[in-house]
């Protein structure tokens, strides 16, 4: 394949963006395995002349393609049309559905949020609504994707949504309609104490942050919450951090096989900065880079939701709370192949700033505080739980690294029963007020401190 070693790095730091155009320049001439190669062309004659059933010649080669991404890692695989159109989604923030948040449990695809008047929410659908059915075919066994890709359509079309509540079965048509991915909102935790809640890291997500952020009123302190946070583009990951810290902070360092995989990401709008865009950071108050910060986070913490968290514990920025995280530490970069294809495969795995390793590892938060658990929860598979994951370039240290937790549902964040919120909620009380409150709190829940310090 005449494709630069990359190209693919264009993507990670060329300003971070989530895709690089392959064919730009031309890479180094690669010595093929020959006698591999004429083993795929045999296997393919083969099947060509003898197998059963008609065969098409771009589904054997797309089949072949993901096969040998797939023989890669946990992370890398080739990108159908489908595929493709999801990370263009991802890139854009908008996408066109119902506007509902959902999670899976035991084969169940559970409602988490419906948006504010979205078409789900206008049809009722409601947190803690059973999805069952998507057009007919029960979700049981479908992969998120797959049920994803059967509520997106063309606006004004309708799917019809199976659910269960209280073990009464119902079917809702609802019409798609043209939506914003709202990956941020905001509440009031506590007086003067603003709650900021980041479900991924998309296209959107920096700008929305900023202008939620613009809306505050000096508040004495922030609740960042990751927690259940896929994470998503890496760009993204460097604004939200950026939003807190200094600029030229440095955020984290990317090591790989080429050289142009190693850089030092700092606070700079080449980071984060789309050509042709505006920076999403410029007109921030002042605030919000000085204000006592805290981090929520847990299992499903992952990836660019790590790389921030990291960033800002590293710098001693926030404070961070809940459980060990999910362990992506890797950057994956998309090469498009043609008009309906591609490529996503890793390039280079990432290092908080005192150069802790993220992969298959975590970030370890300074005040651990486990969630309450339910005789039949299911435990919460991480990075290192995945086949094919990349190793960790150290062992790992300790039996408690690799310690199994329970899923955590995101329906009781916010709720009497958030015992981690409320944990940061006490931690960025006034000092007056911090000792007793949090003392009293981390004993009735049995949380642990490993650095319980007050938010900087």
């Amino acid at each position: 394949m005449q494709r630069t070693a990359l190209a693919t790095l264009g993507a990670l730091f060329l300003a971070c963006a989530p895709i690089a155009h392959a064919g730009d320049t031309a890479a180094p001439s690669l010595k093929l395995p020959q006698a591999q190669v004429e083993r795929l062309l045999d296997v393919y004659a083969m099947i060509k002349q003898n197998y059963v059933g008609d065969t098409d010649d771009k589904a054997l080669f797309d089949g072949a393609l993901s096969g040998m991404l797939a023989a890669l890692d946990a992370h890398s695989r080739y990108l159908d049309k489908d595929a493709m159109r999801d990370v263009g989604r991802e890139n854009s923030g908008e996408y066109v559905g119902i506007g509902i948040e959902v999670e899976g449990n035991r084969d169940q695809l559970r409602v988490v949020s419906a948006t504010e008047g979205s078409p789900a929410e206008r049809a009722g659908i409601r947190p803690g609504d059973t999805i069952v059915s998507v057009d007919g075919a029960p979700v049981a066994g479908m992969t998120n994707d797959d049920v994803a890709r059967r509520m997106h359509g063309a606006p004004g079309t309708v799917v019809a949504i199976g659910i269960a509540r209280r073990n009464k079965a119902e079917t809702l048509r609802i019409t798609r309609a043209d939506l914003h991915n709202d990956t941020v909102r905001v509440k009031m935790a506590a007086p003067g104490l603003a709650w900021i809640r980041i479900s991924e890291f998309g296209g959107a997500t920096s700008a929305d942050l900023a202008a939620a952020l613009k809306t505050l009123d000096a508040p004495r302190g922030l609740i960042l919450d990751l927690r259940n946070d896929p994470g998503g583009l890496v760009a993204t990951g460097v604004a939200v951090a950026g939003a807190f810290l200094q600029p030229g902070t440095v955020l984290f360092s990317a090591r790989g096989r080429e050289p142009g995989a190693n850089a030092t990401v700092t606070v700079d709008e080449r980071y984060y900065r789309s050509p042709g865009q505006p920076d999403v950071l410029a007109g921030l108050p002042t605030w919000t880079r000085t204000v006592p910060l805290t981090v929520l986070v847990n299992g499903a913490s992952a990836s660019a939701a790590e790389l921030v968290t990291g960033a800002l514990q590293d710098q001693h920025r926030a404070t961070v709370i809940g459980t060990r995280t999910f362990g992506k530490g890797s950057i994956q970069s998309v090469v498009p192949l043609d008009a309906d294809s591609g490529i996503k495969f890793t390039v280079a795995r990432y290092f908080t700033p005192d150069g802790h390793e993220i992969q298959a590892r975590g970030v370890t938060p300074d005040i651990v505080v486990a969630p309450a658990v339910a005789a039949d929860d299911d435990l919460l598979l991480r990075e290192a739980d995945l086949a094919k994951h990349l190793p960790p370039t150290q062992p790992l240290a300790t039996t408690a690294d690799a310690k199994r937790e329970p899923l955590e549902s995101a329906r009781t964040f916010g709720t009497r029963d958030d015992k981690a919120l409320q944990t940061a909620v006490a931690v960025l009380t006034p000092e007056d007020k911090r000792s007793s409150t949090l003392a009293a709190l981390l004993r009735r829940w049995g949380a642990a401190p490993l650095a319980a310090t007050a938010a900087p």
